[in-house]
């Protein structure tokens, strides 16, 4: 019989009244220089550095399987529970920071749009994006690819994206 252990490091960064949610960054990993993803989807679920909601479960699962050692996950929008249209008044220069950083991260070798339909059917998300993919570099930017499913973007916790085979990826048209 073996025993197997995993440490898995886990970081957030945070406004002080945990009201927002800029990074958030899982390492299962020892590696000195790990081969990083970087999701990005509509808002954060939680706070909590020990607990996963079900859309940081799947995200977890889904880089495991591609082969990663960890991911940073950033957001269109920082602020927690969103269950509204997203606005302009939703974005900050805080969280575009944030999600440039992890961009450029030197770890991370694929960028991630897991936001769903909303970067189609929401013109202040749809223009969020190609403000932030516009300050990247020509190579981070030939980076993105979009989670997509048969009619175009989807969300992890979109049944499609969950199907048998993985994870599917376009290039970004925005």
């Amino acid at each position: 019989m073996n025993t197997e252990r995993s440490t898995i490091v886990v970081e957030m960064l945070l406004n002080e009244e945990k009201t927002e949610r800029y990074l958030y960054k899982r390492i299962w990993s020892k590696a000195k220089a790990p081969k990083l993803a970087c999701v990005m989807t509509i808002h954060p679920g939680s706070t909590d550095p020990n607990s996963m909601d079900l859309t940081t479960m799947l995200i977890a699962n889904a880089i495991n399987e591609m082969g990663y050692d960890g991911f940073l996950g950033v957001n269109l929008t920082s602020k927690l529970q969103q269950k509204r249209k997203i606005s302009a008044s939703d974005f900050s220069e805080e969280n575009d920071s944030a999600i440039l950083e992890a961009f450029n991260d030197e770890n991370v070798e694929k960028i991630i749009v897991a936001v769903g339909s909303s970067i189609k059917t929401n013109k202040e998300a749809n223009t969020q994006l190609k403000n932030i993919i516009a300050q990247l570099s020509e190579e981070r930017q030939k980076m993105v690819e979009v989670l997509v499913g048969l009619d175009g973007p989807v969300h992890p916790l979109t049944p499609i994206a969950r199907g048998v085979g993985g994870w599917r990826f376009a290039k970004l048209k925005v």
